[in-house]
């Protein structure tokens, strides 16, 4: 591998630096597990590299993760994990695996989808950073920043407020520029407190704002101590505007009146710049939560033409975040013009399932699994989890359930034709009655009505 030298050109140095931090951003998904060293590669987390403390013994230096796997299979040896590993079982047991034994897949870790881009770089970077400041130690970015329900351009305006890099007056004089530190409103000196919370202009806007409590913003002296609490601020229903999704589009509306107010002398009036935000701030909320799904299309052959039946096959998952427990529900429905008859109905309980995604996702496995043997032709598999329905129509990838998805559309390709479908949960309330049922029995596997379904 090239390294570095004195004398490299700085594109060269450039090259190297964004390698090193590839290199530290990159991760596995565990497929067969033949790829992946159990000692050297991060496969143990899909947020983090993460791999098992060393040192490994002679024997076990040279294993791959398939060596924790049960012969011919695609579930874990538990027997092997506690010999080599006992100390990471719950977190090697809670990785979801392919029951197809998909390849092992290299991922960044930066993003959901598992795919390289330039915005995740910079988030990695800034992260890095932050970790490096002490006076941002306890700080959670990821939660009060980068997981803030606005657009990406507000998200980075906040994370430039909390580390004062907005190029107002007091900032401007601080870096020796030649400027006027005072605000142009009220000729006190503008630092970003005052901008935002401190002067008359400001103070006139947040007193508007739909929030159900009062705040005292004149009292804020240190933003980022103040941050979590004032974004956890809940606004009134009329405004439409989900809780904590207001504060940053105030804050970012507010910048923006000041901004024309100095460079265009245009004055926007407290009121104004209040409407704007809740009008932003809903028109992202709207546009983020519309309904992502699409008609389905049919993954195989068409149905044959004049053939109007379909099976229905409904499936939810109830999931326990204490124990990382899961109850998974699925029924099938003949459906018949504009009727549905219902044919059977199966629930399970499954452990260590790290989140309630890949529970939805792994009951729509089970369920798909369960028909592939039988002699049905054409199912619809439905589901209320957008997110799930929208990964399978449109073979996007999410880190987080890869295998499974990859499993379902496996499974698919046994079937004359099959659809995916989104329902509302008040159409999946057997599934999910079934999926709550599992997850509070005492047997592992429960099985009701399981009968042949006839074609």
């Amino acid at each position: 591998m090239a390294g570095t030298s004195s004398s490299i050109s700085h594109g060269w140095r450039s090259i190297l630096a964004g390698r090193e931090l590839l290199m530290k951003n990159l991760g596995w998904i565990v497929g067969d597990g033949q790829c992946i060293n159990v000692w050297d590669d991060p496969w143990l987390s899909l947020s983090k590299q993460e791999r098992p403390m060393g040192p490994p013994t002679e024997a076990s230096a040279t294993l791959s993760v398939s060596d924790l796997l049960l012969p011919g299979t695609s579930e874990w040896d538990v027997e092997s994990i506690r010999l080599v590993l006992p100390e990471y079982e719950t977190k090697i047991r809670s990785i979801t695996l392919s029951i197809t034994r998909t390849p092992d897949k290299l991922v960044w870790l930066g993003t959901k989808d598992g795919i390289y881009t330039a915005k995740s770089e910079y988030y990695a970077v800034s992260v890095e950073l932050e970790n490096g400041n002490p006076q941002d130690a306890d700080f959670d970015w990821k939660k009060n920043v980068w997981n803030l329900d606005c657009a990406p351009k507000v998200k980075h305006f906040a994370w430039k407020l909390l580390k004062r890099a907005i190029p107002v007056g007091e900032r401007l004089q601080e870096r020796h520029l030649d400027v006027d530190p005072k605000c142009k409103r009220c000729e006190h000196n503008e630092s970003i407190l005052h901008l935002l919370f401190h002067c008359q202009y400001a103070q006139e806007v947040w007193q508007l704002a739909p929030f159900t409590t009062e705040m005292e913003y004149r009292g804020i002296i240190d933003l980022m101590s103040s941050w979590p609490s004032i974004c956890a601020q809940k606004c009134l229903p009329p405004s439409g505007v989900t809780s904590g999704a207001l504060f940053p589009w105030i804050l970012w509306s507010i910048w923006k009146s000041r901004n024309r107010f100095v460079f265009e002398g245009v004055f926007i009036s407290p009121k104004e710049t209040l409407s704007t935000a809740i009008k932003l701030a809903r028109e992202w909320c709207s546009d983020s939560k519309a309904d992502p799904t699409r008609p389905s299309a049919r993954i195989n052959k068409q149905m044959a033409q004049g053939e109007t039946s379909v099976t229905a096959v409904r499936s939810d998952a109830a999931w326990m975040a204490s124990s990382n427990l899961a109850g998974l529900g699925w029924t099938i429905l003949s459906e018949s013009g504009h009727e549905y008859k219902k044919r059977a109905e199966y629930k399970k309980r499954a452990e260590f399932i790290p989140s309630p995604l890949v529970a939805e996702g792994l009951a729509m496995r089970e369920a798909i699994q369960s028909y592939r043997r039988s002699d049905l032709q054409d199912i619809r598999l439905e589901s209320d989890s957008a997110q799930l329905i929208q990964c399978v129509n449109s073979r996007t990838v999410v880190t987080e359930f890869h295998n499974i998805v990859s499993d379902i559309l496996a499974f698919a390709s046994d079937f004359r034709s099959v659809s995916f479908l989104w329902i509302p949960r008040e159409k999946n309330m057997a599934a999910d009655s079934l999926a709550k049922m599992a997850l509070n029995a005492l047997d592992n596997v429960l099985v009701v009505d399981a009968i042949n379904v006839p074609n």
